[in-house]
């Protein structure tokens, strides 16, 4: 766990902005990223959970999804569409989820989360906050660009339409996915997300899915073999979102 100089629990997003032009001033969400990381630097922690971002809400079509409403509030929530729960329930275990949030998985933005790349075909927006004011920026540009610095997530939402469906290949049945496709069909046409071919998750085009991709290889598989998988788990998901449109 990184060592923390001091530890602030604002009761506002501004308060937050404000404490995280800090040097060295991490927001904390649930807390099993930053607290798992053994980076020794010190940091001091801005505690998020006095904020009121939490909860999950419907307006104007479409679902609002708190920044710190955790992983097991999706699963739970019977407004959230199937595919996207699941790929909640898939993405940590049980003992996890309670703790870990939507705005966190968003920032941490693992390359293996299926979570996210559930979300990107959702059509998810995060709403950040940064000391100019408030942006909303599509959540697949966000995952490219990052978050910068002094900037917190506020809120993440979703067009609940329609359902996603998954493909994936992993080692075991539990561990995390070395590539997976996630397809969802609304009558705008197909999305696609995959996971493991890059440094986040992707949309990805749905007749040509490994266009503009260079995986890098590791332990669990080499870039050819992440491209092949990416083509036939893509190719596999795709026909199977149009049967359940």
């Amino acid at each position: 766990m990184p060592r923390a100089l001091a530890y602030h629990r604002p009761d506002s997003v501004d308060a937050v902005v404000g404490l995280l032009a800090g040097t060295d001033h991490l927001a904390l969400a649930g807390g099993t990223v930053l607290n798992a990381d053994d980076d020794p630097t010190p940091v001091t922690m801005v505690d998020l959970q006095a904020c009121g971002l939490d909860g999950i809400t419907e307006a104007d079509g479409r679902l609002r999804l708190g920044a710190m409403a955790t992983l097991e509030d999706l699963v739970d929530d019977g407004r959230v569409p199937s595919g996207l729960s699941d790929a909640a329930r898939a993405e940590l275990p049980s003992t996890l989820r309670t703790l870990a949030t939507v705005g966190g998985t968003v920032v941490s933005g693992g390359p293996d989360s299926v979570l996210l790349a559930a979300l990107i075909v959702h059509d998810a927006r995060v709403d950040v906050v940064g000391p100019e004011g408030a942006a909303t920026t599509p959540l697949a540009d966000l995952l490219t660009a990052g978050v910068p610095p002094g900037h917190v997530a506020t809120a993440v939402d979703v067009d609940p339409a329609g359902d996603c469906v998954r493909h994936a290949t992993g080692r075991t049945p539990a561990d995390a996915p070395i590539v997976s496709a996630t397809a969802r069909t609304t009558t705008d046409g197909v999305r696609l997300a995959l996971t493991g071919v890059a440094d986040h998750p992707v949309p990805a085009d749905p007749t040509d899915p490994t266009a503009g991709l260079a995986p890098t290889g590791d332990f669990r598989g080499s870039a050819d073999y992440r491209l092949r998988l990416a083509e036939v788990l893509a190719t596999r998901a795709v026909a199977e979102s149009g049967e359940v449109r």
